[in-house]
């Protein structure tokens, strides 16, 4: 895990530094609607959705070249 910095989690240094930490944001936004509702189907959408924001976001900021 060397692409990752103690400061990365306020701004993000490299796609995989972002990646990591927004999927680790989503598991706590899943687990957290799993909590509040106790329904698979929602905390699917809830999961999938951080998931694909996740990705999208750092495609479109990879290619605006954020991270060079």
């Amino acid at each position: 895990m060397n692409f990752i910095n103690w400061y990365d989690w306020i701004s993000p240094t490299h796609p995989f530094a972002s990646i990591f930490f927004g999927l680790l944001f989503t598991l706590f936004m899943g687990i957290m609607g799993w909590i509040e509702t106790k329904d698979a189907k929602t905390t699917f959408v809830l999961v999938l959705t951080g998931t694909l924001v996740t990705l999208i976001g750092v495609t479109i900021l990879t290619w605006l070249g954020f991270y060079n």
